[in-house]
């Protein structure tokens, strides 16, 4: 069946339909509109409406260009470590049920789910890729881990997912050190499964698509949800991940008292 394509757009993102393959393009990072209720509804009754429309054999991600690095994203933290404040306190809350509220829409989303990005990411936007079936990174992306310089645990399920994919010992390796991770020690990890060049992310991610879309879509899902069962306890895991960082983020006001 061939479906015409489709287009509409937001401030946050355009969604486009090719073929089989939906394409959900992020113009904006996603940590300042969770907070915003409308934007957050939105982004999520969207990709509720993706996995429920039968058609979309793949589901195609291509992160926003605007990044969060981890000097932007250590800044946008620090806001929130020496302040008291019930508002700020409240948008962090907020923001942390708006992350667990998207990463669990996409890890049950019904079609198998490609991810695409590329330059200098912080570790939650690495563990929100982690969430989707297959991942697609540009030659000079760097997962960059701000966990000890900011002194706080990784949000966005890094522990869950790392642990499962790498096993304990070495996402506990990964997260202790602090360091960052290179294309080629991803790679060698399954954090990612294909590298190219930046000109060629988006052709290349259409091409990936595009190829999952022409397997079985049976087989897919029935893999897909076998693979998903063996992480069930994901969404525990996230709530609990929001009381951990409660508590160290009171350890922080505390000691600045």
């Amino acid at each position: 069946m061939i479906h015409p394509p489709r287009q509409h757009n937001t401030d946050l993102f355009t969604c486009e339909r090719i073929e089989e393959v939906e394409v959900l393009t992020f113009h904006k990072h996603l940590l300042h509109h969770l907070t915003d209720l409308t934007a957050k509804n939105r982004i999520l009754d969207y990709l509720e409406s993706v996995s429920r429309d039968p058609t979309i054999r793949v589901f195609l991600i291509l992160a926003s260009p605007q990044r969060l690095d981890k000097e932007r994203f250590l800044e946008f933290y620090r806001q929130y470590l020496g302040t008291t404040s019930i508002a700020d306190q409240t948008l962090l809350k907020r923001l942390y049920n708006g992350l667990n509220q998207f990463i669990m829409k996409l890890y049950k989303i019904n079609p198998f789910v490609v991810h695409a990005g590329g330059g200098d990411t912080a570790f939650l936007f690495m563990n929100l890729s982690l969430a989707c079936d297959y991942r697609i990174a540009t030659e000079e992306t760097l997962f960059q881990n701000p966990g000890m310089e900011l002194g706080l645990p990784p949000k966005g399920g890094g522990v869950f997912f790392l642990s499962h994919l790498l096993g304990p010992a070495k996402c506990a390796e990964i997260l202790y050190s602090g360091r960052d991770i290179n294309m080629e020690e991803a790679l060698g990890m399954g954090l990612v499964n294909r590298v190219v060049k930046q000109k060629d992310l988006r052709t290349s991610a259409l091409e990936t698509a595009h190829a999952f879309a022409h397997r079985s879509p049976q087989a897919l899902f029935g893999i897909k949800k076998l693979l998903n069962y063996g992480m069930k306890d994901l969404e525990e895991f996230l709530e609990y991940e929001n009381k951990v960082l409660e508590t160290t983020l009171r350890r922080h006001q505390h000691e600045q008292m």
